[in-house]
Formats: C-alpha cells, structure tokens, sequence
C-alpha cells in the first residue's frame, strides 16, 4: 500500500494540540487549523526541492537522521530544536521567506509570526516522520529522496492554487518543482529594518515590533509554550507511528549537514584582554574532552564567490565576517590600529600542543581561500595564538608554526603568498582570562586581518 506522508504528518496535530496551540500563539483553531494544511505541503515541497541539488539527498538524510538520535517525538519538540528549525526554513526558503510568510498569515487569516511558530513545528514533525520511514525500511539517501520524490503528486495538489504560499511551483511539462521569483512587491520599503550586503545579495533583518500594552511573548518563551502543549497534544500520535515505523536507530552517514542554525559565533578579535570589565564569551560551549571551545555560527546564509560557487555558512562565521568586510566599500582597512580588524577562525583546530591541523579544519580554509579568490586585490595576515600556560618561548614559537600552517594551506589552495603573511603572538592578546579552561580554550587561536583590500 502506497503511504502518505502528508497524511501521515497531519496526524501528529489532533483537535487537542491545535486547540493548545491556538490558545499559545493567540490564533483561532481555525486559523490554526488551516495554516498547518497549507504549511505541511509547503514543508514537503521545500525538503524535495533542496534534496533534488548536488548534495541534497545527504542533506536530507542527515536531517532526519539527527531528529531520529533524539528518540520520540516529545523529545525532539524542545526549544532548541524548534529555534534551529525555524532557521532552517529560513535557509530553505531563501529571499521568499517573508512573502512566503506573508502569503500564509493572509490566507489564514493569522499573524506572521504565528506562521513562523508554525513552521518551525511542522518542520520538525516532517523530519521526524521521514526518520521513521528511513529506520523501518534501513534506506541509504538515494532511497530516502526516492520516497520523498513519490510524494510529489499528493504535496503539488495539496499547495495553494498557482502555488502561491509554497517557495516552489509544478513545471507543466515534467511536474518538476521549481522556485518561482520573488514579487516586487514583498521588498520592504527603504530604511524599514536593517538590511546587511552578504554573498552578493542582501540579508534583511525585521524590525523590532512596536511596543503595546501587552508585549509579545519573547521568541525562548514563546518555544517554551509551544513545545510543552505540542508535547501533550502529540504523545499519542508518537506511539501510533512508532508501532508502524517500529524503534530501530538511523546508521550513522558520513555526510556533513549543509545547513545549521544557532546562536551568535565568535566576532572580531578584542585587542587585548585588560585589567576592566571581561568580554562576554562569543555563542557555543567549552567541550571538555576536547579542551576546545565550539562556537555556535548562527543561522544560515549564503555566499556566493565571482565563480558562481556558493557557501552555506553562518551569519556569524569567519567566512560571512571575513566577505561582509571585504565586499562593503564603506568599511576600510584601518592603517594606524594594526589590533583593530582581526576575525577569529571559528572551525580552524590544531591537535593539541602541536601545529598539526584537525582534518574537519580544512574546510574552512578552503572557503577562506575561495573568498580570497574572489576579491584578488585583497591582502591579508594570519595570526597564531596560544594560552599562557607553559614556557613563553615555547608559546610563540607554537603560535608561530601554527600560524605558518594556516598560510601554508591557504598558498596549497590558490592563493598567492604574495598576497599572505603570517605571525605568532603566543600568548599576547588574550580575549579571555587564562584562570579558568573556557578562558584559555578561547585565547588559543587563529585569526585573519585583512591589511589590503
């Protein structure tokens, strides 16, 4: 018998949780009911349409097999998962987000941001429903978009007519889904929020609502909320899947997700750690068996190279940092305050007290290096650094291989010397307190400045 997926996910939202649900983001049913209708194609026909480009299937597959780790259903609707997957529609659906956005709160007659909570949850239960699938049936990521793919005729009948809430409309010829262009119409008017120059586009930042009487619930609340009533409302939906998709584990793929999402990433390097207040720690988390400081990249963006090549990186990434300053003339080299301008490598690792690079750290001098070759007059200085543990001298000289490694690299990589210098401070320059490991785990790094642009 051929499944339904999209009947399948509608099942996870009973009476009771679009009544919870109603209740939480100040909707009516009604409206909530008919914004989940339209949401779950829209969802569908987004995960098709990114699975269906190079990579896509990976992408998918390890999507759904990071929603299969958490286990049941109630576990994955926490406030984190949701937040991710509200940054990840908005990776998917790209310039056509807010119309996007828009299309559904008029159609339903509920606000925009009630949709984006809706999203969010509907996102996740898709992906949790694929994983299910993915675990009764052990598929590979061809197997698993071969499925999605059969879902095409149900997911381009449910869309709204002419396809206009989804980000993707049928081909007559083929039935392919292709994304249509943005309407004129949804770019806001001059000087209303905050737009920022990213990957030869824009990235568009709302702005702040008014404030009423009765303000908003903040976006961690408002998941709060949301999740706890969801979770009440889908526990038993969860076992009535569960007993169809049965409680095997997804294997583990050796694919890399292409899209992430979380909160703010390491920003430019302070000129010193001084004897006033402390610096905040950039977003992530210190991991202790690693002794190594993750940073959180913040949502997705994309970058695209004077090749036609493109990255997915965080909006707060070395590399979105690293093109923003390099691809906007207002902002200048400073010629004078040689500390200022520095950009800390969030994903560059060495294996400890060694100049030796972690596999996974070359990526991101490869997209360094494809940034570089995008703009060719550009010069730029590596710096090495270390804790203030051990000798001085050891230190510097630590700093000064692993620096000399990084620009090594990027000259393997196309980038001309000519244009590269390195240099090691040892332990000078610290952004955080060498008292405790978060803080020495921060101060050793790598960084960029550009000197020429």
């Amino acid at each position: 018998m051929h499944q339904n997926l999209l009947e399948e996910v509608e099942t996870y939202f009973t009476g009771n949780t679009v009544s919870q649900t109603s209740v939480v983001v100040g909707e009516s049913e009604e409206g909530v009911r008919k914004a989940l209708g339209k949401i779950t194609p829209l969802i569908l026909s987004s995960f098709m349409g990114r699975a269906e480009r190079p990579g896509g299937p990976e992408v998918l597959w390890t999507l759904t097999h990071e929603a299969a780790e958490s286990g049941a259903l109630p576990n994955l609707l926490t406030a984190d998962t949701l937040q991710r997957r509200s940054d990840l529609m908005r990776a998917l659906l790209g310039e056509a987000y807010g119309a996007t956005v828009a299309r559904i709160a008029t159609a339903t007659a509920i606000q925009p941001p009630s949709v984006e909570t809706l999203l969010a949850i509907v996102a996740q239960a898709v992906l949790h429903r694929l994983a299910s699938y993915a675990t009764l049936h052990h598929l590979n990521p061809e197997e698993l978009l071969s499925f999605l793919k059969s879902q095409r005729t149900q997911v381009l009948e449910a869309l709204l007519p002419g396809s206009s809430v989804g980000p993707f409309s049928a081909e007559p010829a083929s039935g392919r889904l292709v994304r249509p262009e943005v309407p004129a119409s949804t770019v806001p008017e001059p000087g209303v929020g905050t737009w920022a120059p990213v990957g030869g586009g824009h990235t568009y930042s709302s702005p702040a609502a008014p404030a009423t009487d009765n303000p908003p619930a903040t976006s961690a609340s408002r998941w709060a909320w949301v999740l706890a009533l969801v979770v009440l409302g889908a526990g038993a939906e969860y076992f009535v899947m569960r007993d169809k998709a049965g409680n095997g584990a997804v294997a583990t793929n050796p694919a890399v997700l292409a899209l992430t999402s979380a909160a703010s990433a390491p920003g430019t390097t302070p000129a010193g750690f001084g004897s006033g207040e402390a610096p905040a720690a950039p977003g992530g988390h210190y991991d202790a068996a690693l002794d190594t400081y993750v940073y959180d990249p913040g949502r997705p963006v994309t970058l695209t190279m004077v090749d036609g090549s493109s990255q997915t990186v965080g909006v707060n990434s070395t590399e979105n940092r690293l093109y923003t300053f390099l691809a906007n003339p207002a902002v200048q080299v400073d010629p004078v305050n040689r500390t200022k301008g520095w950009i800390n490598f969030d994903r560059v690792n060495f294996d400890a007290k060694k100049a030796s690079l972690t596999d996974e750290s070359r990526q991101q001098l490869r997209n360094v290096a494809s940034i570089l070759k995008s703009f060719p007059n550009a010069r730029a200085k590596i710096g090495g650094y270390t804790d203030s543990t051990g000798s001085v001298l050891a230190n510097l000289k630590l700093s000064q291989d692993r620096a000399n490694v990084a620009l090594s690299e990027l000259v393997a990589m196309g980038i001309p010397l000519s244009r590269l210098e390195a240099k090691g401070y040892g332990g000078k320059h610290g952004v955080a307190s060498n008292a405790t490991p978060v803080g020495r785990a921060l101060n050793r790094r790598i960084s960029i400045r550009v000197t020429q642009k």
